[in-house]
C-alpha cells in the first residue's frame, strides 16, 4: 500500500521503502498491486510459488519470465506471468490451458452447458421450461460450478490482455 496526504503530499505505507529501490532499478522490478502484498490474499502465496518457479526456469532451463530490461545471451524470454486470478488473462495463458489435459474438461462443461442453456431459452412454454429445470437444474449449477473452478485453476479469471 502506498498512501499520499492530501494536503503536504507526503507519502506513507509500507511500500515506501521500496521507492527509492525502484528509482535506482528504474524498468528492472515490478512493484506489485496491493492484493498481491496483502498477507491475508490467497495471492500472495501464489506469488511466492510463482516467485520459486520462476527462479527454478531461470537455472534449469534459461527462460527468464516477466522480463525486465535486456534478455542475457543463451536465455528464453517465457513472455509475463502473474498469479492466478490476478492481473488479465494472456494469449500465453490461453495456449498453456489448451495445451492442458483439463481444456477437454472445460469443452465438455461448455458444450453440456450450452445445450442447457439452449433448451430452456427455445422453450417458450412456461410448464415445459419449469419440467426442463427441475429435469436439468442441478446439472446446469454443478456443471457451471466445474467450469468455474477448472477456470479458475488454469488462472484463467479476469480481463483478456
Amino acid at each position: 500500500d502506498l498512501f499520499r496526504d492530501a494536503k503536504s503530499g507526503k507519502l506513507s505505507g509500507p511500500m515506501v521503502p521500496y521507492l527509492e529501490i525502484e528509482k535506482r532499478h528504474r524498468g528492472k522490478l515490478e512493484l506489485l498491486p496491493h492484493a498481491a502484498a496483502d498477507t491475508e490474499h490467497v495471492s500472495r502465496v501464489q506469488g511466492a510459488k510463482q516467485a520459486v518457479d520462476q527462479i527454478f526456469d531461470c537455472i534449469r532451463f534459461k527462460l527468464a519470465t516477466n522480463l525486465k530490461g535486456d534478455l542475457p545471451e543463451g536465455y528464453g524470454n517465457a513472455g509475463p506471468m502473474t498469479v492466478p486470478c490476478v492481473g488479465k488473462v494472456t494469449r500465453q495463458e490461453l495456449g498453456r490451458a489448451a495445451g492442458d489435459g483439463e481444456s477437454a474438461a472445460l469443452r465438455e462443461a461448455a458444450e453440456t452447458m450450452a445445450a442447457i442453456w439452449g433448451a430452456l431459452a427455445a422453450t417458450t412454454d412456461s410448464g415445459r421450461r419449469s419440467e426442463l429445470i427441475e429435469r436439468y437444474g442441478a446439472k446446469l449449477v454443478k456443471t457451471s460450478n466445474t467450469y468455474a473452478t477448472l477456470m479458475r485453476k488454469l488462472g484463467l479469471e479476469g480481463p483478456y490482455a
